[in-house]
């Protein structure tokens, strides 16, 4: 423990497991919303208000689909830092 910080490696680990899990869940309701108003039009409802709830759909979805890029980075930070935990773990003093 250097200066009162102490990292353990299941803490790391089950970081990189929670945004894993984030993304999986953002990417699969951004795809289910979109097969859901698919199916709708499939249906024959092709008025103004399907082309509105399509404008709200697409907005949605991109909401939904923005935090995994930087959910990614996450976990390549979070990688490397679970590399350096077992260098130093595995050094022999």
């Amino acid at each position: 423990m250097a200066n009162g910080v102490s990292v353990e490696k299941s803490a790391v680990r089950g970081g990189i497991g929670c945004a894993q899990t984030s993304i999986r869940e953002l990417d699969g309701a951004a795809k289910s919303l979109a097969r859901s108003y698919s199916q709708a039009g499939s249906g024959g409802w092709h008025d103004q208000k399907y082309a509105a709830l399509g404008s709200i759909i697409s907005e949605c979805c991109g909401a939904l689909n923005q935090p995994i890029a930087e959910l990614e980075e996450c976990i390549r930070k979070l990688e490397a830092l679970l590399e350096a935990i077992e260098q130093y773990e595995n050094t022999s003093l």
